[in-house]
């Protein structure tokens, strides 16, 4: 296992050496990722919350309100509801039922007896229209319901009020930008692994014969007309890497990072 270990020394003349590569990455990372979320058109969200309360104070009705809360949430996110919601909205929309579904996402909040709508739109004002016309489209559905029902088995749906002021919720440029230049800076490490396995092969000093021959070394012979090579450099010369390597795969991991967090949000 000690044989594995490199000494301290090797370790700093490595960072010395290819630490560029990894500031590199990392920098160029970070960029891309900042610049992908630049050109990304913003996502705006507004949410209202329903309460569902029953018409009498019962125990048994309110356990049974917290399991009707999941299915009013597939009514909220029902194709009929998007149907009605699109007809009765304020200002016309170029949107299909399912396409108004596609904005919408619907929470049940068991403890506390509510439904959490939220919709979103690259239009704030948009989002907000439309998480107040499908709660209200929901709203009106369920009194029409309960014209059938008897007085005290109704449940009564209400909003706590309009909803919220749309805010800007994708794309997040610091959470991208942070991720960038940290998944960036990981891949400037592996790009120096590799480099440092590759390198592996190569004699750097003379230290390194009698430590892998098992043998003092008693002499070297320098060739007439060569400089001796720098301690710690590749013994076939040349850059350790193109720079165009970490700067291509900076630039690939930040836009990629970039569009993964902006679609999984």
């Amino acid at each position: 296992m000690e044989g594995c270990l490199l000494p301290l020394n090797d370790y700093l003349l490595i960072v010395r050496r290819h630490g560029w590569v990894i500031v590199l990455t990392a920098v160029v990372g970070a960029i891309a990722a900042l610049l992908f979320s630049l050109v990304q058109r913003p996502v705006y969200q507004s949410t209202i919350r329903l309460n569902v309360i029953g018409m009498r104070p019962d125990l048994g009705l309110s356990q049974t309100l917290k399991g009707l809360l999941r299915n009013y949430a597939g009514q909220i996110k029902s194709y009929d509801t998007a149907t009605l919601a699109l007809r009765d909205m304020k200002e016309p929309l170029d949107l299909t039922p399912d396409g108004l579904l596609a904005k919408i996402n619907v929470q049940a909040v068991e403890a506390d007896l509510q439904l959490v709508i939220e919709a979103e739109d690259h239009d704030p004002h948009i989002a907000q229209m439309i998480a107040d016309q499908m709660a209200s489209t929901f709203v009106w559905s369920i009194k029409q319901f309960n014209e059938s029902l008897d007085v005290r088995d109704r449940v009564n749906v209400f909003t706590s009020g309009p909803a919220s002021p749309a805010v800007k919720v994708r794309p997040q440029k610091k959470l991208n930008t942070a991720a960038g230049g940290i998944l960036g800076a990981v891949l400037g490490l592996l790009i120096v692994m590799f480099l440092e396995w590759q390198d592996s092969h190569f004699v750097r000093r003379e230290s390194d014969i009698a430590r892998d021959a098992g043998v003092p070394l008693l002499g070297s012979v320098q060739i007439v007309g060569h400089d001796p090579p720098e301690p710690g450099g590749r013994a076939w010369g040349g850059q350790a890497v193109p720079w165009v390597i970490p700067l291509a795969g900076g630039v690939a991991l930040g836009a990629l990072l970039a569009s993964a967090i902006y679609l999984w949000l």
